[in-house]
């Protein structure tokens, strides 16, 4: 059963036959609801497991990416979650069904206009993981006072370890404690930065891989 709100004039939310009406935002939006009986292609299966893998992804980093999304979220009329899922869906997955998998490097964490890090490097010391990048003690107030935005994820563990706010720019770098049960373990790195005033964000920096299981030795990433 459908529901016009307000009246006659107002936006529709529920069902009428087959198709569903809710409000994203300030938007009233529609989607057509149906059963195929038609065997689903490899295409349309592929699909499908991106999907599933963008969504068990996304909601792993769901606290992260609330912040870093959230300025392209308001430009858009959107949510975050949206938005980082449409810059991301079409861009990290690679393979055919049924072996896809995430290209991480290709993973983009925040969206915006702010200056990404420069000659960054990340190392992994007993407290967790230090990030550093390039400043400039001439640098304008507004752009010295950009707070880094750090983050790994553990893929095998479904988990992420953040700062949102952590050291601002003309530090040149920050750190990411990680608790000891985690030192060890497979993770993927980035880095971004966040204006003071949480207006602007720059797009993240792909800042490698720690302790991956296929891998001899870590591959020292540099810019």
């Amino acid at each position: 059963m459908g529901i016009i709100n307000n009246g006659p004039h107002g936006p529709f939310t529920g069902r009428i036959g087959n198709t569903v009406y809710y409000m994203l935002k300030s938007k009233n939006v529609s989607r057509e609801i149906g059963i195929n009986t038609k065997p689903p292609t490899d295409l349309q299966l592929r699909n499908r497991m991106v999907t599933k893998l963008c969504s068990k992804f996304l909601c792993a980093i769901k606290g992260f990416i609330e912040t870093s999304f959230s300025v392209e979220a308001d430009l858009m009329d959107d949510n975050a979650y949206n938005q980082a899922a449409k810059n991301n869906k079409n861009r990290i997955f690679e393979g055919n069904y049924p072996d896809v998998k995430i290209n991480y490097s290709q993973v983009m964490l925040s969206k915006g206009l702010l200056k990404p890090a420069e000659k960054w490097g990340v190392t992994q010391f007993p407290m967790g993981l230090q990030f550093t990048w390039q400043t400039d003690p001439k640098m304008a107030w507004a752009e010295a006072t950009e707070q880094a935005m750090l983050i790994a994820y553990f893929p095998d563990l479904d988990r992420t370890e953040y700062v949102v706010f952590g050291n601002d720019r003309i530090k040149g770098n920050a750190v990411l404690e990680l608790p000891p049960s985690l030192q060890g373990k497979y993770m993927e790195t980035y880095l971004s930065f966040i204006a003071a005033d949480r207006k602007q964000v720059s797009d993240s920096v792909y800042t490698g891989s720690f302790n991956k299981p296929d891998a001899t030795e870590r591959l020292l990433l540099t810019t």
